[in-house]
């Protein structure tokens, strides 16, 4: 049986995950940031045994961690081969996985990658059978910014409604921020509930998901934080 273990993380609510298989207790630990000891402990808490590292896109919060794991962990790195050649991101043991690639962890729990542009080029989400881990591609009732550098607001409009399109509407939904008024949601309740969703055209999404945006902005600095 495959399990997801969400466990917030880091300044800026970011969602840190453990997609699991049940029987073998290995995991692959999702956009690992801010803090690697916190992640190692949660991991032993858990009794279970980080095989592969999943970044859903290279924004620092979500891998500024990757290179301190790897100080303990000798385990691969997958990233969207697009946004490793967007982003320049390297690290030991980097996987440039294609578009559709599958990871088993484990003896069952299959992961297939979705690409998923828009904030970012090479932006992925995790695809188990009946759950997604959506990272800054669609959050609770929100979505990712397009502002940044290689973010595309009417890309963005496209893959969002091709997820939900395509998605069973019992879909659990595990975004990658902690933006929402819960932490997980499912697809039918994000096109109930979800404003970016029901926006009728890509010219209505672009104004509303811009406005007060400057196109091909820099990421915020990096905030100071300590876990203690």
């Amino acid at each position: 049986m495959t399990f997801v273990h969400q466990f917030g993380l880091g300044p800026w609510d970011n969602f840190i995950y453990f997609i699991g298989d049940q029987a073998t207790r290995k995991v692959a630990v999702v956009d690992p940031a801010w803090h690697a000891q916190t992640i190692l402990d949660e991991a032993a808490r858990l009794d279970v045994e980080i095989a592969a590292i999943l970044c859903t896109h290279s924004h620092f919060d979500h891998v500024n961690m990757v290179d301190e794991l790897l100080k303990t962990l000798d385990v691969p790195v997958h990233m969207l081969r697009p946004e490793v050649e967007f982003s320049g991101f390297r690290c030991e043991n980097l996987v440039a996985s294609s578009p559709g690639d599958t990871l088993t962890i484990g003896k069952q729990t299959e992961i297939t990658m979705m690409h998923t542009p828009g904030h970012t080029p090479g932006s992925c989400c995790y695809r188990l059978r009946d759950s997604v881990v959506t990272g800054d591609t669609l959050f609770v009732n929100g979505c990712g910014r397009c502002d940044f550098v290689g973010g595309d607001p009417e890309v963005m409009y496209g893959t969002l409604h091709a997820m939900v399109d395509k998605l069973p509407r019992d879909t659990v939904l595990y975004p990658g921020h902690d933006y929402g008024p819960t932490t997980r949601a499912t697809v039918d309740e994000q096109l109930r509930d979800n404003p970016y969703l029901k926006l009728p055209t890509v010219a209505d999404f672009v104004a509303h998901r811009m406005e007060g945006k400057t196109p091909n902005s820099s990421l915020p600095p990096e905030p100071q934080w300590s876990p203690e």
